[in-house]
């Protein structure tokens, strides 16, 4: 971007700035009617959006709109009927000795915030940081991802029609333009994608002292115990792990199945594909493609990796990978260290659930882990040894469309968290205005101290301190 470009990034910073300084933060009606005002662009521009996600990724349309849109309006909705509750003062008064001590606590928010969006679900992880920072008070800059330029421009537009540039803004570019944005001096930076960038997103945030939520996903393991195993749970592992042609950051990553259901599993799975894409997945409208040429390569180097069991089908010029389930595969293989992200199933036996977990192949800091069981012991063990922020038994993806439920990593996955209450505060910050009120002046507090005074402190500390 020329010296034009990046002026202008500076000059729209320094006004979303500058308001807050002259207006200091919006009150909760004026931060309500920006969400609605959301809402209502997202319903006029439904058809347009659904249009660019399926231009961008051949999504289907249905996928289009309930994991983009409909998401976000449940969560714009959501967030309108709690925000005037959660934006309340904390108040609290305590008598000490010689006065009376009052703490009026609130959230506060940061300011102007970057967030940097991926390309997988381009319109929803643009905007769901987005609806957690307008909530709590801040202005925003979104950069979305050159990878989905249909919708990243019709945002653009958009956003720029119904919002002025010091509330919320849209710029499209390259990487070198998310590069630049992360040396401008925002008061805190959302970014969502692989663990190498947001690792530079990171740092370069910390020389500028500028705090960071990281979003990053993860190799998320789904355990299948013999008490678990039925055509219904496995078509619910399927439909998750095949939604966007596996390319969502809470898929199933790997099936560990227990070794007496493994056979029964397999064939389970393949009547499950069969069911949902037909024999010829490619030309099934509901199976989308791969978003870009670099990570389509990426996937095939996965293929030598095991044994195709069902699928394996490709075509590099239409970006398609047909639903993979792979089996007999090498515990040192890259395919199970790396976040596969992307349509190929590994389908891992196992004979002991504690076995397998003291073995390590599951990475405890994963996005969520997933565990189908009627064993409270099996299920406790799991959600003993995940330091993941979920653990959801029975179900794959739902927890992700619940506002209440926060939505974070921690460790490898990332650190923060959003949605629902749990944005409101990670994109503010707890500020106190505490008062004492003195009805007389206790002298002995003051150098030099006494024997005494240690003796009155040890036998009046609550009162005193």
């Amino acid at each position: 971007m020329g010296d034009k470009g990046s002026a202008a990034l500076r000059a729209i910073l320094e006004k979303q700035q500058e308001a807050i300084i002259q207006c200091q933060f919006p009150a909760v009606k004026e931060r309500t009617n920006t969400l609605l005002r959301l809402k209502q662009m997202l319903i006029d521009h439904e058809a347009a959006f659904i249009e660019a996600l399926v231009s961008d990724m051949k999504r289907p349309a249905f996928e289009a709109f309930a994991f983009e849109i409909a998401i976000l309006l449940n969560e714009i909705e959501y967030v309108c009927r709690s925000l005037k509750q959660w934006a309340r003062f904390e108040r609290s008064y305590q008598f000490k000795f010689g006065y009376i001590e009052a703490v009026r606590k609130k959230r506060s928010p940061y300011g102007s915030v970057l967030i940097i969006s991926p390309w997988n679900y381009p319109l929803q992880l643009a905007l769901m940081p987005a609806i957690s920072a307008i909530a709590a008070g801040n202005r925003c800059v979104i950069k979305p991802s050159e990878y989905a330029p249909a919708t990243s421009e019709l945002l653009q537009q958009v956003v720029s029609q119904t919002f002025p540039p010091e509330v919320l803004t849209v710029v499209t570019g390259d990487r070198h333009l998310a590069k630049q944005l992360t040396t401008m001096p925002f008061d805190l930076v959302f970014f969502t994608g692989s663990q190498e960038t947001g690792r530079a997103v990171s740092q370069q945030a910390a020389e500028q002292h500028i705090p960071v939520i990281l979003e990053l996903g993860g190799k998320n393991a789904c355990i299948l115990d013999e008490s678990g195993f039925s055509p219904e749970a496995i078509r619910e592992i399927v439909w998750g792990k095949f939604l966007n042609a596996g390319q969502t950051c809470i898929a199933p990553d790997t099936l560990f199945v227990h070794e007496s259901v493994y056979e029964r599993t397999l064939s389970e799975v393949s009547s499950a594909l069969l069911a949902f894409y037909g024999e010829s997945p490619s030309d099934s409208r509901d199976y989308a493609r791969i978003c870009h040429d670099r990570h389509f390569q990426k996937l095939m180097h996965f293929f030598a990796q095991g044994k195709v069991w069902y699928g394996g089908a490709f075509d590099a010029d239409d970006l398609f990978i047909a639903p993979t389930v792979l089996t007999d595969i090498q515990p040192e293989s890259s395919i199970m260290q790396e976040e596969i992200f992307g349509p190929i199933l590994p389908v891992i036996p196992f004979r002991d659930l504690k076995d397998l977990l003291e073995l390590k192949a599951i990475p405890r800091d994963a996005l969520v882990a997933y565990m189908f069981s009627k064993n409270k012991q099996h299920i406790e063990l799991v959600k003993n040894y995940m330091r993941s922020t979920t653990v959801s038994v029975n179900q794959v993806i739902h927890h992700g469309a619940n506002p209440r439920v926060a939505f974070g990593g921690v460790g490898r996955s990332g650190h923060g968290s959003y949605h629902g209450k749990a944005g409101f505060q990670s994109f503010s910050y707890e500020k106190t205005e505490y008062k004492a009120y003195r009805y007389f002046h206790v002298s002995d507090k003051f150098p030099p101290y006494s024997d005494q005074d240690m003796r009155i402190v040890h036998k009046f500390r609550k009162w005193l301190l």
